[in-house]
């Protein structure tokens, strides 16, 4: 009797057994394929991620790119300008420098004509030594009123004035013309 009563246990045991193995195998058959289907997920999700990822950095870079291409085109249309003006200039100096020599004007018209425009075309070259006669006729005529202003001064009142630039004609009139003719040499090399 004990024999049937342990052979019923196992049988029981058995069954139970089975059952609870199929039950842990299909758990885990369970747990594995979500596994595969999170795993899956995962690398779907990473990997667009990524691409979206991608996608930014390259519409970063283009969009760099074209602010830098925007940069060097607005420093070469600037530097082109810059060259222009400065012929511009140059011409500009060569015409009054001449003028100046042929006494088309009058002496310190041309001095302070040529000093303003020389001021502009090169700032080192007005500094040089050879051309501090115009600074210094410039500076002697700064309070002379010019333009309208002049044209506004009774006779008597331009007398002083006049006097002061025959004053400063006799003192720098050979000195200009050869730094005129120093710096007219110098432009058309």
């Amino acid at each position: 009797m004990a024999h049937i009563a342990i052979t019923a246990i196992k049988s029981q045991y058995a069954t139970h057994s089975k059952k609870w193995a199929a039950t842990i195998h299909a758990r885990a058959i369970a747990v594995k394929s979500t596994k595969n289907v999170t795993v899956h997920r995962v690398q779907t999700f990473s990997t667009s991620w990524l691409i979206a990822a991608v996608v930014c950095i390259l519409a970063l870079a283009v969009y760099a790119a074209l602010l830098w291409r925007k940069v060097w085109q607005t420093q070469h249309n600037y530097q082109q300008q810059q060259a222009e003006q400065k012929r511009l200039r140059r011409d500009d100096l060569i015409v009054l420098a001449n003028g100046f020599l042929t006494e088309q004007m009058p002496w310190a018209e041309g001095c302070i004509r040529i000093k303003v425009i020389l001021d502009h075309y090169d700032t080192e070259l007005t500094m040089h030594p050879d051309y501090q006669v115009l600074q210094s006729v410039f500076s002697a005529t700064e309070h002379i009123p010019t333009h309208d202003a002049w044209r506004a001064l009774s006779s008597a009142e331009k007398q002083p004035f006049t006097q002061l630039l025959n004053e400063l004609e006799l003192q720098y009139k050979q000195a200009s013309v050869v730094a005129v003719k120093q710096l007219l040499s110098q432009l058309q090399n």
